[in-house]
């Protein structure tokens, strides 16, 4: 203090330039004393200036403007004067400068010159100048800048403000209430700015996106440096992002959900969709029961309910066609795949739009009918250099809970009792010979004696493992956003599966590029992903499980043996060994594939007034795919090959695939956005054109000599009865957009949208097809009755009704393709035949949206609700044709299907203050499915169904139509249960009485399979740096036809493992009453509804915590930022079923550790 009070004597000016804040560095110590010491020097030579505060530049500010927007003026001025100027770029954009010169040191006399006679103030703070409206200042009684004496007698308060996840928010508002004041928060989110002393402060901060803070500051010491946090707008943002053009989320009529890219990374860090699955169960993204956590398989999703029918499969791994119920995914304005999403990197995401209701997606027309999925990547902004590092360590683990299969001793037990060591049993129909009785003893006898040795093979524990994987990204931004900013992104992201061999690797970067000049900008994202996958060598997860137990893996040296079990008793039907599994791993069995992905997309966009604005986009991508599989010849599945026979030569097999898909796209938008008076609107034009090019061939190859010749030219032949195969298809398309929106007061609001779109995909007559919507909404909350009331923050009610389409179907379905003959000619020309039976008259999938909500937040409250019905038509659908014309089936548009329900979304947050939050917050989800009329063109397809439920190998559920049901029914014989005379099932038919004897024609529906009720519950909180969060996601309602109590208990086969309830609840003598049908029963189990269950399960999805570092450990490091997190991610499912869940791969727990830190 003893220097402060000298320059206090000397000159009071000086105390605001070397006044030193309690949290200075020792650095930061050290530059002061420099500069007290400056300060001496100029004093002893008579040179200090009388006036510190004098507003001059050390610099000659130059400046010629001929004509220019107010705004570029004073971001020239910026530039030339070195000083920070800060104002409301809507305030000042109205405004321009003419014919002005500028020659001077003085900031006052420049700022002068550009202002001359519009209505503005400016007030100067330090480096900072503050530029507002004049009936601002006026409004508030703020007068011209202080004098420099007035200064002199000012606080100066200083913070940072940072986010829920202790990010800073560069660019916050930060204002003095009741003056017209104010600064921005810098690149590390710190501000500065000084008041009058003896004077209560009200501070304000607010930014886009997030709910506006106030504090209130006294003056005392303890309020110089303060933290503030700032929360995310809670329910609804304050902007809609659609991917064409962004909207003021008050005056949108469409249902639409924002998720941020910071509660994306709360709830786990594997991919954009397991997290979307966890936050929002408006996305259904289903368990899938077989592949698990395979992590090369891409999940299967839906919104609001099943309306079209499923694609027909195909065995190229190369796919370029979405799922016909997929919503469409918009990255950046431009359309991508599910695949690319579930590989982008998180670290890049924004945010996440879902655009649900007619009134939001018809902005997409033909390709919106399953909803839109809107992801905005980081935006390009601040104006300093910043490198930040995200990484991870990631672990999965197996889990197995869902199964229950016998040990070595129960596994012996269950054989006894189904009379497998009994050649007079029923299993050999009584009818053996003494001979192999003695070797059905002896062979239990062998079986029994190992197992009583300890030999318990853990045969599901082999092909498994913890994988190990690992993600880096490093992002570099550079430049300054008001000119030219770049952001470099590089991500290493390595996924290793449970099952041994198995993995995902990514490796991937990004080039970022925004330039603005004046009322022009450019933006280039410039994207290349390289993925390379590996399937389990380990084959199928089922092959390890299904193995006995007293079966043998290894020999006593540990070397994996070829035959787990090798015997010539009738037990094994003829087999004389049983292939190991693990041998298939050992002998250079391949499973690779990867894919190469180059996308480039550029953007201009020029404000041609401050209303008026057009944008111009144009894409470029190009994808490559190559699958190599091989499968040497003494692989498991050639185990049956016999040497000597014609089959022997074709051991071996090679599956080499390749694809390519190139997109172009581009479109023009023109948007205009005025407010006069108590009056709002905005409308936008836009022209689309896009071509989508893609073609796969796959080549089969058999016979190879030994496991070394691992590469398809050493084949002995293509695989018999077969030729290369493949498919290519082009689409073109191009569309015209007209959406306009009008609002009175804030209060009373229409939205209007109209796309008309057109395809080659169909005929000539009818590749047009028009998409619209209407929706209307009421701001309850600005009415004069209620605009007082301080704790409504928003009442909003809503409706809308439209139109949208899907084709999401192959290209031959309406246009004729051919094929060629292969080899054959005739007269040295190869023929053609026609592939398919096209139908020029195919028109497009419609889907008629209907939908009424609202919005409501109060007391810490937030509440959603919304309620729709959407009726599908001209659903694309086989139908079959007299046979005469070469072809069974035919496509034709047919049919309606409504789907039904209601959606609510809640949070609450009970606490906040700046050292913490708590919040929590859950949702619900109805959906109903019904056919209107379909069942008379399905006809045929029915008859088929029931024709194939008929065949005895035919033990699930087929799938038929019927009108007033669901489209994922449920068909199954009544069952009356099992006989406790006989063990036999009783069927119960359509007249109601009982017999023993399958009818299909007697199935009825049984369940549906589309789970009724849907949600999520969980909280986040937040204290002093220390973070945790949990979610849990539920689901009721539907119905399973449990196929593990049909395919390991009941329908078992005996030679393999078997499910430890076969122990204890099967038949086994008259007057059982049990639940599974006896040893002895001669039926094979068909489809009954003693198989169909009710399905409610509860899932504790995702478990996070995480550790924001104090400033005082990260300044040290030379960090801005410093975090750590651990995210547990599938902890448990606890359902009313016990099915075995990941048949073909297994369900996994993932626990990651992760690192970000921002230099």
């Amino acid at each position: 203090m003893l220097f402060g009070t000298l320059f206090v004597f000397l000159n009071d000016n000086l105390l605001n330039v070397i006044y030193i804040r309690p949290n200075l560095t020792v650095s930061s110590m050290k530059r002061k004393v420099m500069l007290v010491g400056f300060c001496l020097a100029l004093l002893a030579m008579g040179g200090l200036p009388q006036d510190v505060g004098a507003q001059t530049s050390g610099r000659v500010i130059k400046m010629e403007i001929k004509e220019e927007r107010l705004t570029d003026a004073l971001k020239h001025l910026e530039k030339v004067s070195g000083y920070k100027i800060l104002f409301s770029y809507d305030d000042m954009s109205r405004f321009k400068v003419r014919n002005k010169v500028v020659k001077t040191r003085d900031i006052r006399h420049a700022l002068n010159v550009i202002i001359a006679s519009n209505p503005i103030e400016y007030q100067i703070d330090g480096q900072y100048v503050n530029v507002f409206l004049k009936e601002t200042a006026s409004r508030t009684g703020e007068s011209r800048p202080r004098t420099q004496q007035t200064a002199a007698r000012q606080v100066e308060y200083s913070g940072r403000v940072i986010d829920v996840t202790r990010q800073p928010v560069i660019g916050a508002t930060v204002l003095v209430k009741g003056t017209g004041k104010g600064v921005s928060t810098d690149e590390n989110g710190r501000f500065t700015i000084a008041m009058p002393k003896g004077h209560q402060v009200v501070l304000q901060f607010s930014y886009v996106g997030m709910k506006t803070t106030t504090r209130t500051l006294s003056g005392s010491h303890d309020e110089r440096d303060i933290t503030v946090v700032m929360a995310e707008a809670a329910a609804l943002s304050e902007v809609v992002v659609n991917g064409i053009y962004t909207r003021k989320a008050e005056s949108f009529t469409g249902a639409a959900t924002t998720v941020t890219g910071n509660d994306l990374r709360r709830v786990g860090n594997q991919n954009v969709l397991q997290s979307l699955k966890n936050l929002d169960p408006t996305v259904y993204i289903a368990d899938n029961l077989t592949a698990g956590s395979d992590p090369n398989s891409t999940p299967t999703m839906s919104m609001r309910g099943t309306s079209s029918f499923p694609t027909e499969t195909t065995s190229l791994k190369s796919s370029y066609q979405n799922q016909p119920n997929e919503p469409l995914f918009i990255l950046d304005g431009f359309e991508t795949t599910a695949e690319y999403v579930k590989d982008l990197d998180m670290n890049r995401v924004e945010s996440v739009t879902i655009l649900k209701d007619a009134s939001a997606k018809a902005l997409y027309g033909s390709k919106a009918a399953n909803g839109v999925i809107v992801i905005e990547t980081k935006r390009l902004a601040g104006t300093e250099a910043r490198i930040t590092y995200n990484g991870s360590l990631d672990l999965e683990m197996p889990d197995l809970t869902s199964y229950d299969m016998t040990n070595a001793l129960e596994k012996l037990q269950v054989e006894k009792n189904e009379g497998i060591y009994d050649v007079n049993s029923a299993y050999y129909g009584g009818m053996g010979s003494a001979t192999q009785q003695q070797e059905l003893t002896a062979l239990y006898n062998q079986r029994y004696k190992l197992a009583l040795e300890g030999l318990n093979t853990n045969w599901m524990a082999k092909p498994l493992r913890t994988g190990v994987g690992q993600k880096h990204n490093i992002n570099i931004e550079l430049g300054d956003a008001r000119n030219l900013r770049g952001v470099l992104n590089f991500t290493y992201n390595d996924v290793a599966g449970v099952m041994k061999g198995s993995n995902r690797r990514n490796i991937s970067g990004d080039v970022s590029l925004s330039y603005r000049r004046k009322n022009l900008l450019f933006k280039n994202i410039l994207s290349v992903i390289s993925n390379n996958s590996s399937d389990s060598p380990y084959g199928s997860f089922s092959d390890y499980v299904k193995m006995n137990p007293y079966w043998q893996a290894v020999d006593s040296k540990g070397n994996v043996l070829r035959w787990a079990e090798v015997s010539n008793s009738v037990v094994s039907n003829g087999a004389n060994a049983i292939a190991n599994p693990l041998y298939d791993a050992t002998i250079g069995t391949s499973l690779k594939s990867s894919y190469q992905q180059f996308t480039n997309n550029f953007y201009a966009e020029w404000t041609i007034i401050p209303d008026l604005k057009t944008t111009l986009r144009i894409g470029a991508q190009q994808k490559r795919n190559d699958v190599d599989e091989y499968y040497p010849a003494n692989h498991s599945r050639f185990a049956t090959y016999t040497k000597g026979t014609s089959l022997w030569n074709r051991r071996g097999l090679y599956i080499m695939e390749n694809g390519k898909q190139t997109q172009l796209s581009g479109d023009l938008n023109v948007n205009y956005n005025h407010s006069f008076g108590k009056h709002h609107v905005f409308g936008n034009a836009g022209y689309f054109v896009s071509e989508t090019k893609y073609q796969a061939y796959q080549h089969r190859a058999e016979g190879f000599g030994n496991e070394t010749a691992a590469d398809i030219t050493f084949a002995h032949q293509y695989a018999e009865g077969t030729t290369p195969t493949g498919y290519a298809s082009i689409n073109r398309e191009m569309s015209f957009l007209l959406a306009a929106s009008y609002d009175y007061d804030d209060r009373y609001l229409v939205d209007v949208t109209e796309r008309e779109s057109a395809s080659s995909l169909y005929g000539s007559d009818k590749r047009w097809a028009n998409s619209w919507s209407v929706g209307l909404g009421w701001n309850v909350h600005n009415e004069p009755l209620l605009k007082s009331a301080k704790w409504l923050q928003l009442l909003k009610i809503r409706g809308s009704v439209g139109l949208t389409g899907n084709q999401n179907f192959a290209t031959n379905e309406a246009i004729a393709t051919y094929r060629y003959y292969t080899g054959m000619t005739y007269d040295g020309l190869t023929g053609a035949y026609l592939n398919a039976m096209p139908n020029p008259d195919l028109m497009w999938e419609q889907k008629k949206d209907y939908n009424v909500g609202f919005d409501f937040r109060a007391f810490g409250l937030s509440l959603s609700f919304d309620y729709y019905s959407a009726d599908t038509k001209n659903m694309l659908t086989s139908v079959s044709i007299p046979t005469s014309t070469g072809f069974s089936t035919v496509k034709d548009n047919l049919g309606l299907v409504r789907n039904q329900g209601v959606e609510i979304k809640a949070n609450y947050t009970p606490w906040q203050t700046n050292d913490g939050f708590v919040s929590v917050y859950g949702s619900f989800v109805y959906t109903k499915n019904r056919i209107v009329h379909l069942s008379e063109s399905m006809r045929e397809y029915n008859n088929r169904m029931l024709t194939l439920a008929e065949n005895e190998n035919q033990t699930a559920p087929v799938l038929m139509y019927q009108d007033g049901l669901s489209m994922n029914t449920i068909w199954a014989v009544p069952s009356a249960g099992i006989d406790p005379q006989t063990g036999e099932e009783i069927y119960i038919k359509k007249d109601g009485t009982y017999t023993y004897d399958y009818d299909s024609s007697d199935m009825v529906a049984a369940g549906d399979a589309t789970p009724k009720y849907r949600g999520n519950f969980g909280f986040n909180a937040e204290y002093k740096g220390i973070g945790l969060t949990a979610t849990c996601t539920y689901l009721a309602g539907g119905q399973m036809y449990n196929s593990t109590l049909v395919d390991r208990v009941e329908d078992a086969d005996m030679i393999y493992n078997v499910d430890r309830r076969v122990l204890t609840g099967r038949w086994q003598k008259p007057g059982d009453i049990t639940q599974y049908k006896g040893y002895s029963s001669k039926t094979a189990t068909r489809a009954t509804t003693r198989f169909v269950q009710n399905r409610n399960e509860l899932t504790l999805s995702s478990i996070s915590a995480y550790y924001e570092f104090p400033k005082s450990i990260y300044s040290k490091l030379y960090m801005q930022r410093l975090r750590f997190a651990v995210y547990l991610n599938d902890v448990a499912t606890f359902s009313s079923i016990k099915v075995e869940r990941g048949t073909s791969y297994p369900f996994a727990r993932s626990l990651s550790f992760a690192l970000s830190a921002t230099f």
